[in-house]
């Protein structure tokens, strides 16, 4: 978290291709077969050329879908693929430009901000944030934390900054966050409202509560008769969480990018999100 007075802060793949062949040859018992000598072939009367190979032939794979990659706890699209977009807003007249979460050359994400100008001087932390703004304004529904991705050294002109893309707990899927602001000591002095374009892992998915059972016996809050989030009893565990709904845990997981992967004791009283449309 990043401390804050207006927004508070507590705190491609290579297929291998296999090719291989053997020869039996009656009466041979050794490992390696004997070359035919030239009297050999002579005394057959026959030419022994072989027969020509076509290419094997192969079928392009097709490219692996979201939930796939959702699968392997990674999100990981080509160089180039645009995230989400959104414009500076300003706070009290202190900066300005566009910007863009995509991912880099070298495949790690990047937040990227066009035609950036402040007068705040250098040093402005740039951040993912939780945070709603304009009509998306109140309170987060994933009780996640913001994420710093870097400082910007320079008072105008085209920015980048690239952070990591491996190994993160939200699989790379960052539509939780809710905007890109840009925070000095500790103060919210503009931000991006952003709007996702990152494919759905899970379309569709939706947690039918089968009731109350060993480890997982929560509380359910619903919403249009589905279940929207689900408040930790003492014990709880997150596999008998995901069982009680009918879900994979790291669907548990994705659903809540808080949490660590492999968390399986629950903090009493914690909230988790049951829904796609709340993460």
């Amino acid at each position: 978290m990043i401390a804050g007075s207006r927004a508070t802060r507590s705190g491609g793949w290579t297929l291998p291709l296999l090719l291989g062949g053997a020869l039996l040859l009656t009466g041979c018992t050794g490992t390696t077969a004997p070359r035919a000598t030239a009297e050999a072939k002579e005394v057959a009367g026959t030419s022994h050329r072989a027969a020509p190979v076509s290419p094997a032939r192969t079928t392009p794979a097709a490219p692996p879908t979201a939930s796939a990659f959702a699968d392997a706890f990674q999100y990981l699209p080509p160089a180039g693929t645009v995230m989400g977009t959104g414009t500076l807003t300003d706070v009290d007249g202190h900066a300005r430009g566009d910007v863009t979460v995509s991912v880099a050359a070298d495949l790690r994400f990047q937040v990227s901000i066009d035609g950036f100008a402040t007068t705040s001087g250098p040093g402005l932390v740039v951040a993912l944030s939780v945070d709603r703004f304009g009509p998306a304004a109140g309170e987060p529904t994933v009780p996640a934390v913001d994420d710093p991705v870097g400082t910007l050294q320079a008072t105008s002109g085209d920015q980048v900054l690239p952070f990591d893309s491996s190994g993160r707990r939200d699989r790379g899927d960052l539509s939780y966050f809710n905007s890109v602001e840009l925070v000095s000591d500790g103060d919210v002095i503009a931000e991006a409202p952003i709007a996702w374009t990152i494919p759905a892992f899970y379309p569709g998915l939706t947690l039918k509560d089968s009731g109350p059972a060993p480890y997982a016996r929560g509380t359910v809050t619903s919403f249009d008769g589905l279940p929207a989030s689900y408040t930790v009893w003492g014990n709880d565990n997150s596999q008998a969480v995901a069982t009680r709904f009918g879900i994979t845990l790291d669907q548990l997981f994705y659903l809540n990018p808080q949490l660590r992967r492999g968390d399986t004791e629950l903090l009493r009283d914690t909230r988790l999100n049951l829904s796609v449309a709340y993460r």
